[in-house]
């Protein structure tokens, strides 16, 4: 039966989607203490690069690692697809209907996950590790689970719900929105945002010349650490916290418990923070 299964699986793949390689299927069962069975299905996709110069992922449930690679000459998509039910019938059963799509334009590759609006009490996760060109731009749209993102070269945008955005080395702009969880972003080199509605956010960049640094919070610390030679006008602004600043020489120009105004250097960029109940925090390095 399960050699069955997975042959079938990969008839009805190859068929919507002819011009994709699709590996092997494997399927694993598990049973854990409290009796849910969750059953687990590989997929992988490889897509050549031709003229694109995006790729765009929208995820539902389930991390999300993305990784440039300098030369690459195709976006490589791999993964698990997880259903989780009260039995491991209805668990293989029901994987049929948690699908990942791929499909590719003049401009761009896209990678979707497809399930039911309404899962009857059933966790459905999708898995997701991706590697494309380095110099390619990244769109990643996701409700539930972590989104990781490391050197590219273009631009990053994430929208998240509930999870941890990490984005590393990225030299481009780069654009995260979340609402629950922990924003981090390190090797920037690039125009940088960032919005948080709850977690903390933790910022390590060097401003490109006439560069924009834009960070706020409404509950979490907003913490930024930029090289001593900065050269940018800076302004932050907490209702209900601290601003600190340290290892950074910046001409005041207007300061309150709540509010810094000033210039780093010539003053040729701009940083705004900005957190409603929290903490700012400024290092030089």
């Amino acid at each position: 039966m399960k050699t069955l299964f997975c042959l079938r699986r990969m008839l009805w793949l190859l068929a919507s989607l002819a011009w994709l390689p699709f590996s092997a299927c494997e399927i694993d069962r598990v049973v854990d203490a409290g009796g849910q069975a969750t059953e687990r299905e590989t997929f992988s996709f490889q897509v050549e690069a031709v003229n694109q110069s995006r790729l765009r992922v929208e995820g539902i449930n389930g991390p999300i690692a993305i990784v440039g690679v300098p030369g690459a000459t195709t976006v490589e998509i791999w993964g698990e697809r997880r259903v989780t039910s009260q039995s491991r019938e209805d668990a293989a059963a029901y994987l049929r209907h948690l699908e990942v799509r791929v499909s590719d334009s003049r401009e761009e590759v896209l990678v979707k996950t497809i399930q039911p609006n309404d899962t009857h009490g059933r966790t459905l996760e999708v898995v997701y590790h991706l590697r494309l060109p380095a110099a390619w731009q990244v769109q990643v749209k996701n409700v539930n689970g972590n989104v990781r993102v490391d050197s590219l070269q273009q631009q990053a945008r994430i929208n998240l719900a509930n999870g941890n955005v990490e984005l590393s080395e990225i030299h481009g702009t780069a654009t995260a929105a979340l609402t629950n969880g922990t924003l981090v972003m390190r090797g920037m080199h690039g125009n940088v945002s960032g919005e948080l509605i709850n977690g903390n956010i933790l910022v390590e960049t060097t401003l490109v010349p006439n560069g924009v640094c834009e960070l706020s919070a409404v509950n979490g610390i907003v913490s930024l650490q930029i090289p001593k030679a900065t050269s940018a006008e800076l302004e932050a602004k907490v209702s209900n916290g601290t601003i600190t600043l340290s290892g950074l020489t910046l001409q005041v120009a207007a300061s309150s418990p709540q509010t810094l105004r000033g210039r780093l250097g010539a003053g040729e960029g701009r940083i705004a923070l900005a957190t409603v109940n929290g903490n700012i925090l400024v290092a030089g390095f």
